[in-house]
Parts: C-alpha cells; sequence; structure tokens
C-alpha cells in the first residue's frame, strides 16, 4: 500500500510520499490571498493529481490519502485512462495492463466529504495568464492575447526533472522582463518529481505526465486570482487532436491532455473553481504547428527570438537551449527552413537535415521520434515542410532524400496539404468574445503563407 500525505504550507501545497517531500510553492502572497476554503479544495485535488499514477509505478494495489475525496476525482479517472495507451507505446508495456491495474486499485481517503469551491470574486476580461514554457505555441499565445487587448501575465511551473531547462528558462525569462516589461510568476513544483521514475527508482517512465495540462489548470487559479484575470490560456495548437492506433488497437492520442476535447472539460473544471468567472482556453487553436511557427516569426519577431521548445533533458543541452540532438530540435529546425527563417536566429547553429538526423523523421522511417510524429498528419505535416524547403532551394542531405523518394507525392498532394496545414480550423475552445480578434489575425497571416506557397 502507498500512502499519500498533504498538506498546506504558507506558500502552497506540501505532499509527502515514502518518506520523501515535495512541493508546490507560489510567489510570495499568491497562495496566501487565495481564499481559504479554495486552498482546500485544490489541496484535495492537486495531491489526488500528482500521486494517483504511483500505485501502478510501483505496482501496489492500494493508496491510502490523509485528504478528502476529490471533487474532479471523475476528471483526472478520464483524463488518465485516455493517456495510458501513449504511456504504454512509448514504455513498451500493455495498455490492457495499465487498464486492468488502474481499474482493480482501491483508493482510500481520510474522509468522503467532497469539498465544493465558493468563489466570490469578479475576474477582468482584459485579464489573462499565460502558462508560458518559452516554446512557440505559448509564445505565440503570449503574444496575441497581447495584440487582442488580454493584457497577458505570464507564468511558468518549473519541473525539476527537466534538467537544464530551468536554467535557460530563467535566463530568458530575465531578458524578456527586460524587454517587455513583464515578469515572469514561477510556481516551484518539486511535486512533478513524483512522475520522474528516475527519481522514484522504478526507471523511466510515462506515467503521470498526461495529467500535466489538467493540473497546471488547478495549480494556476491562485495565479489569475491575484491579477483578476478571465482566462488561463495554453498553447494547445490544431495538431494536438491528433491520434493513432497502438499495438493493441487502442486510439492513441500522444497527449490527451491537450486535446480540444479536454480542454473543454478543464474549462469546465476552473469555471467551477471559479463560479464561472475563470476560462481556459487556447488562442492558438485554429492552428496547425507549421502555421504556428509562420505566424509567430512573421508578425511576432520581437517574441519569436525567444524560442526554446527542447527539454534540455540531456548533457547536450546543458550550455544551450537547444541540444541540437532530439527530435524536437530538428523538427524545429526543419520548419524554419520550410518558412524561410533563419534557424541561427533562434539558436539552431546546425544543420539537422544531415543523413545523421535521419532518425529524427518519421518520414524516412526514423524511430527517435515524438509519439505525435507516428500519427498520420505528423508523416504529413513533414511531408508539407520537406517539400516547401525543397522548393526554397534546401540541398541537404534529408532534403535530396525527400526529393528522391516523395517529391512526386507532395506534388501530386500540394494543394491538399496547402490548405490543411495553411489553414484556419475551427475552434472549440475558444470563448466568442475573443475569436473573432484571433481569426482576424490569422486571416491575414495565413493568407501570406498561403500565397507564398503557391507555385
Amino acid at each position: 500500500m502507498i500512502q499519500v500525505a498533504g498538506r498546506q504550507t504558507s506558500r502552497g501545497i506540501k505532499i509527502q510520499v515514502a518518506g520523501k517531500t515535495y512541493v508546490i510553492s507560489y510567489p510570495n502572497g499568491v497562495w496566501q490571498n487565495y481564499p481559504g476554503e479554495l486552498r482546500e479544495v485544490l489541496l484535495d485535488n492537486l495531491v489526488f493529481a500528482a500521486t494517483i499514477h504511483l500505485p501502478i509505478v510501483f505496482g501496489e494495489a492500494e493508496v491510502l490519502y490523509n485528504t478528502s475525496r476529490p471533487l474532479f476525482q471523475p476528471h483526472f479517472f478520464q483524463n488518465l485512462i485516455m493517456d495510458f495507451p501513449s504511456c504504454a507505446d512509448v514504455d513498451h508495456v500493455s495498455t490492457s495492463n495499465l487498464v486492468r491495474q488502474f481499474m482493480n486499485l482501491s483508493v482510500r481517503f481520510g474522509d468522503d466529504r467532497i469539498r465544493l469551491p465558493g468563489y466570490r470574486e469578479a475576474s477582468s476580461p482584459n485579464s489573462s495568464v499565460i502558462s508560458l514554457s518559452f516554446g512557440k505555441d505559448s509564445l505565440l499565445s503570449y503574444a496575441v492575447c497581447r495584440e487582442i487587448g488580454l493584457n497577458p501575465h505570464i507564468a511558468y511551473v518549473v519541473e525539476p526533472s527537466m534538467k537544464y531547462e530551468e536554467k535557460h528558462k530563467t535566463a530568458l525569462a530575465r531578458r524578456f522582463h527586460r524587454e517587455f516589461d513583464v515578469k515572469l510568476d514561477k510556481v516551484v513544483h518539486s511535486a512533478g518529481l513524483l512522475r520522474d521514475g528516475v527519481h522514484l527508482g522504478a526507471g523511466k517512465t510515462e506515467l503521470g505526465w498526461g495529467l500535466q495540462s489538467t493540473e497546471y489548470a488547478l495549480i494556476l487559479l491562485p495565479v489569475a486570482h491575484s491579477y483578476a484575470a478571465r482566462y488561463i490560456v495554453f498553447g494547445n495548437e490544431q495538431s494536438c487532436a491528433a491520434y493513432y492506433a497502438d499495438r493493441e488497437g487502442y486510439v492513441c492520442h500522444p497527449a490527451y491532455d491537450q486535446t480540444h476535447i479536454w480542454t473543454l472539460h478543464i474549462d469546465s473544471m476552473t469555471r467551477l473553481m471559479s463560479d464561472g468567472q475563470v476560462r481556459a482556453t487556447s488562442v492558438i487553436e485554429p492552428l496547425m504547428d507549421i502555421a504556428v511557427m509562420g505566424v509567430l516569426n512573421h508578425r511576432y519577431p520581437d517574441v519569436a527570438k525567444y524560442e526554446m521548445s527542447c527539454f534540455t533533458e540531456t548533457e547536450s543541452g546543458r550550455d544551450r537551449r537547444w541540444c541540437l540532438s532530439c527530435s524536437i530540435c530538428a523538427k524545429m529546425y526543419l520548419l524554419m527552413r520550410a518558412l524561410g527563417i533563419d534557424p541561427r536566429r533562434a539558436g539552431l547553429s546546425r544543420n539537422m537535415l544531415t543523413a545523421a538526423d535521419r532518425g529524427f523523421f518519421s518520414l524516412f522511417g526514423g524511430k527517435d521520434v515524438a509519439t505525435y510524429a507516428l500519427t498520420r498528419l505528423g508523416r504529413d505535416e513533414q511531408l508539407f515542410a520537406f517539400y516547401l524547403a525543397h522548393r526554397r532551394g534546401d540541398r541537404s542531405e534529408l532534403v535530396r532524400e525527400f526529393s528522391s523518394r516523395f517529391l512526386e507525392e507532395a506534388r501530386e498532394r500540394e494543394e491538399e496539404l496547402r490548405s490543411l496545414f495553411f489553414g484556419i480550423h475551427r475552434p472549440i475552445t475558444m470563448p466568442a468574445e475573443i475569436e473573432d480578434k484571433a481569426l482576424s489575425i490569422y486571416r491575414e497571416e495565413l493568407a501570406r503563407l498561403q500565397e507564398e506557397a503557391t507555385p
């Protein structure tokens, strides 16, 4: 049996598991200024969300909490179940076995009283909080919110298992603050180590990571309260809805917590916690990945130069914000070359379209890829991007290989691919009061991208 104890501190939440302590700690005053009864609701729910995967990681049949039964237990259940196929695929285990273990798990609480929120504050429609990672998606979200008058405040949840990420992003945040006069509210999240299988002594695993966006939405509620923010904004673009079938035939979402359908459920959670005052949304939902890159770099070059999409998990990323040895770096390099953007401007200092980088691209049968690249959409995105790079005159080794193997297919499907990747897709997570403003920006920018991509 696993025992989990959670309690409040003066700055947030403390979680104790197996004799170790983990925290969710807010900037000074943020936690204490959040209403007391809501802090209790967050305690119950965040302690549960951060640890409910642990019995599966350790093969235990029972978990005991000292907290009350969480209001959003059914949400966490669905989120975790829908993430299992992706976890199983990455971890090379059986989806069915994960589902069986979870369904048979005994979960007990200190009491079965479900605490309900009672929020009585008003929010401002001209204020938002961006969950900023300095990836292209969150940077474009910040820039668009700034342009349409949502007065974005930025927050960053520090994940200690990302080895060098905090160092690089802290440096970026200082520069960002100096240029745009916006501070970064850093939430220390050592509870993220409870998703780090190596730290836990269980070996590398994806279990637990699939609740990240759901957790972040709840974690950011006190930050939103401190700014009377109406919106918590995530950088979930259109391709987050992509999926494929795993080895057992289960539908596999590479990141279920970032899908648009699930974002609607996250929005229901933030609304329930705030009497309808705080919404969770994505202002870049209508755009595909390559379009995000194009809009960010063309319309907001002052923001684009801060991009850091690499996780810097290895020694290659110790002294630079791009490790230059992973599929994320390779993909960003390709997208920039496809769009006529100089990758060196963002810090991508070497050609990542060499024969040695073939393993980073599923189009060529590469296996060292993110699971999104295994979807049909991910494969076609690479096809279109290599085609655009070829048309712009790039003759790197992989572009030449593309030309010999896939150029005919790309030409035959050119109109389809251009419409798919440079089109506007109907959003379902954007409130009506901001949708028209955001779409007017995208219509203008995508018209330019389509024109550039037309022979």
